[in-house]
């Protein structure tokens, strides 16, 4: 089987596990559409001549977890910043470990995507910013017709969190040929301060395959944003981070560590 023919089998599976009359859901079907149009990104495009994404892509991947991982905090503490206070949201091979975060509804809103892309009270939000930013190519289209998960970060106006934003995505390696498709929406407005850290982890020697979308956007007037995003050992990780300001001020860092077999 094709990767093409295995994305088109597993999105029917995925139909009979989610709410098809959403917002969210009409996108993925959009998003499904552009993908079987454009497909996996070749050499002849110009963002991706000097690489070739073949080899990642001809294996028989799992985007399902078959199964979740006992992580216990032990296992990421040495991975976390400093080990310092900080809201944490938390994956393990695609899940949210509910005991390994700290979220908040308290001035705003550090949750799971999850629930924003299916509680009617986050849909104001949703429908003016999800998907907004990503670019219509394959692998971005591909990441919205699967993503289920992720980190949703919404932060009103005159807000300074105090504390550090920490998304951490674990791949233990149980799943050889697992490839998740993490989504993080984060939207800050005016006169608001944060500080987020976005990392990637591999726990083992095995390959995992990530496909990764995070859009930011700042309603207004200057902010500090800082997205820290790390990928360490045999992982694949394909990322985009997005970032939109309306006065250009965004002082945005971005740090990628990655090492790639192909």
């Amino acid at each position: 089987m094709s990767f093409k023919d295995k994305i088109l089998s597993s999105f029917i599976a995925l139909e009979n596990e989610v709410d098809t009359e959403t917002y969210a859901h009409q996108l993925r079907n959009e998003a499904l559409a552009s993908f079987e149009e454009l497909g996996i990104p070749q050499r002849k495009e110009e963002a991706y001549k000097y690489t070739s994404l073949k080899s990642l892509f001809d294996k028989d991947y799992s985007l399902f977890p078959k199964k979740e991982t006992a992580i216990e905090y032990g296992d990421i503490k040495p991975y976390l910043i400093h080990q310092i206070d900080a809201y944490r949201v938390i994956f393990i091979d695609g899940i949210y470990s509910s005991h390994l975060s700290e979220t908040t509804h308290d001035k705003f809103d550090v949750c799971l995507m999850s629930s924003a892309l299916n509680n009617p009270k986050y849909s104001p939000v949703i429908e003016a910013f999800y998907n907004k930013l990503a670019p219509k190519d394959g692998l971005t289209s591909l990441n919205t017709a699967f993503a289920r998960e992720g980190a949703y970060i919404s932060i009103g106006k005159n807000i300074a969190v105090e504390k550090p934003i920490e998304v951490v995505y674990f791949s233990t390696g149980n799943e050889s040929t697992l490839m998740t498709q993490p989504r993080n929406l984060v939207v800050v407005g005016e006169n608001s301060q944060v500080q987020i850290i976005e990392r990637h982890q591999s726990l083992s020697d095995n390959q995992v395959l990530t496909n990764s979308v995070t859009e930011i956007l700042q309603i207004s007037v200057p902010w500090w944003i800082i997205i820290k995003s790390r990928t360490i050992t045999l992982m694949h990780h394909l990322s985009i981070t997005l970032v939109w300001s309306k006065n250009q001020t965004v002082k945005c860092v971005c740090i990628h560590s990655l090492l790639v077999e192909l």
